[in-house]
């Protein structure tokens, strides 16, 4: 059995089997962990809570359970990754800012809608930050250059953000448009940490947000051969079908070919909308009756 891991810190990995990566052999592009049932993003909307929790904390919680990114796509509202959320008790987003007495301020999100089968989850917190831009089709270049920004592997590497480039490799299906998951391969250096971070083309759209990757270990231990930046994203279109039905109204920009902005340009045009997602607890679960 082979794996690919969800990224986001301190979570179990999900074994798919082996006959399910002779694509490797091509496009090296293979079927991302999904959830055993699935869910509609219209089945999973979560009522807001009675009352507002305390939207601030000092410090982020401790030893939380699950840790990875998000990224605003409109007022109060981010993406990211249900695997860094699911049956979890407390959520925060963060640091926004900074409190009177110097500590980073930390907000508490609630869950609004879920689909399993994307992995997706729209979170709401009390937040004042831009949104970034969604690409509104299917249709992303192979070889078209992109940036990864996020928090990999926090407790080795600091709560900075980190930025990563590489390219769109490839899709499952030759025509990209036919993809029935939603899903490209990217090269861009991804960790445990990257789960729900912004992919970004040239021109600071989001064209993606990053999902999983190869358990490069694993693949080695069984062909003796190493495979590096193995990583896939779920195309910014499908983002956009997700959130449709909400509250939120996301900006849509399609890709500019003519702009090619620098690392550094696309890193200080982009990085106040990326924040820490961290969850903690575990929900009770119902008996079946």
């Amino acid at each position: 059995m082979f794996s690919f891991t969800p990224l986001a810190s301190n979570t179990s990995r999900t074994t798919i089997p082996c006959a399910a990566l002779l694509f490797l052999a091509g496009l090296l592009l293979t079927t991302v962990p999904r959830q055993a049932h699935s869910q509609t993003a219209s089945e999973a909307v979560a009522p807001a809570p009675s009352q507002a929790s305390t939207p601030t904390h000092l410090a982020p919680p401790a030893n939380p359970v699950s840790w990875g990114t998000g990224f605003v796509v409109s007022e109060g509202h981010l993406l990211t990754s249900l695997h860094l959320v699911r049956d979890k008790t407390t959520i925060f987003v963060g640091p926004v800012g900074t409190l009177a007495i110097g500590q980073p301020r930390w907000v508490v999100a609630e869950l609004v809608r879920t689909d399993p089968a994307l992995d997706l989850a729209l979170i709401k917190a009390r937040i004042d930050l831009p949104a970034l831009a969604l690409h509104p089709t299917p249709t992303v270049p192979l070889g078209l250059e992109i940036s990864v920004i996020g928090f990999p592997q926090p407790r080795i590497q600091g709560m900075s953000k980190k930025i990563t480039q590489g390219i769109v490799n490839g899709y499952r299906s030759p025509n990209m448009q036919a993809a029935t998951d939603g899903l490209m391969q990217i090269s861009a250096e991804v960790s445990q940490g990257n789960s729900g971070g912004p992919v970004l083309a040239p021109d600071g759209t989001v064209v993606g947000m990053v999902q999983s990757k190869l358990n490069a270990t694993q693949v080695a231990e069984r062909t003796k051969d190493l495979m590096f930046n193995v990583s896939f994203a779920l195309r910014s279109s499908e983002l956009i079908r997700f959130l449709q039905g909400t509250a939120v109204q996301p900006l849509q920009r399609s890709v500019s070919l003519q702009t090619h902005l620098r690392p550094y340009q696309i890193f200080e045009q982009s990085q106040a909308s990326v924040l820490v997602v961290m969850s903690r607890g575990t929900a009770p679960q119902l008996a079946p009756r």
